[in-house]
């Protein structure tokens, strides 16, 4: 797998095209639960962020947050999907270190790429 940039998260930057997204071919029979558990998790990451950006319970929202990206990332890092915790871990960077008014717009930008990703790989298996 080549190395794929994804610092583009914190400075809204392109990202690479989710439609390249490498899965092992000893993961496939996972890559039903796999999506489930993530489309969960990004379900609720998108709540928080929308109730962060409406400026309610920011902590508590901050922390849901920081709770998917750090779940995505383990689950995608076991599954041998390196772009999608790569992803994760520059969005939580990114999250850190931008202020409170950013945070929502790059969670989000997140939110949308990993599921592009997951439903072009669904439709290869």
């Amino acid at each position: 797998m080549s190395t794929k940039s994804f610092s583009g998260i914190r400075n809204n930057d392109p990202l690479p095209d989710p439609q390249d997204v490498n899965l092992p071919a000893d993961c496939q029979d996972l890559l039903e639960d796999y999506i489930e558990s993530t489309s969960s998790m990004l379900d609720e990451i998108e709540q928080a962020a929308l109730a962060y950006e409406a400026e309610n319970d920011m902590e508590e929202n901050a922390a849901v947050i920081r709770r998917g990206l750090h779940k995505i990332k383990g689950e995608s890092s076991m599954m041998g999907i390196e772009e999608m915790s790569e992803l994760c871990h520059q969005t939580e960077f990114a999250f850190e270190e931008m202020n409170k008014k950013q945070r929502p717009n790059v969670v989000l930008r997140f939110k949308d790429w990993v599921n592009t990703a997951m439903y072009n790989l669904s439709t290869r298996v």
